[in-house]
């Protein structure tokens, strides 16, 4: 399994989290924890923190690979820069996530 459907499969999970503290809080339901009652707002943060970090995992891409040396080579696969022109020419690509 790869790790960017592990990371989708945790947004998924965030998300029914966030979804989850949103109906709590918008339907007002109690929940009790060993006789203390849980406040409202703990779902409200809940809610907010899940939904970021969903948020978050679905806005993540994919790694690929530019050359700095000027060219504005970019490859989806790790190697060199192979344009006759640049002054990296033959040197690695480095990993970009931007």
């Amino acid at each position: 399994m790869s790790k960017r459907l592990l990371v989708k499969m945790g947004g998924v999970v965030f998300a029914l989290i966030a979804l989850a503290h949103l109906v709590r809080a918008a339907l007002r339901w109690e929940v009790l924890l060993a006789g203390w009652s849980v406040p409202m707002w703990t779902s409200i943060l809940a809610a907010i923190i899940a939904g970021y970090l969903a948020y978050e995992s679905f806005r993540t891409r994919p790694a690929h690979y530019t050359c700095t040396g000027g060219c504005g080579g970019v490859s989806p696969t790790p190697g060199v820069c192979q344009a006759s022109s640049c002054a990296k020419k033959g040197i690695p690509l480095e990993e970009c996530r931007i």
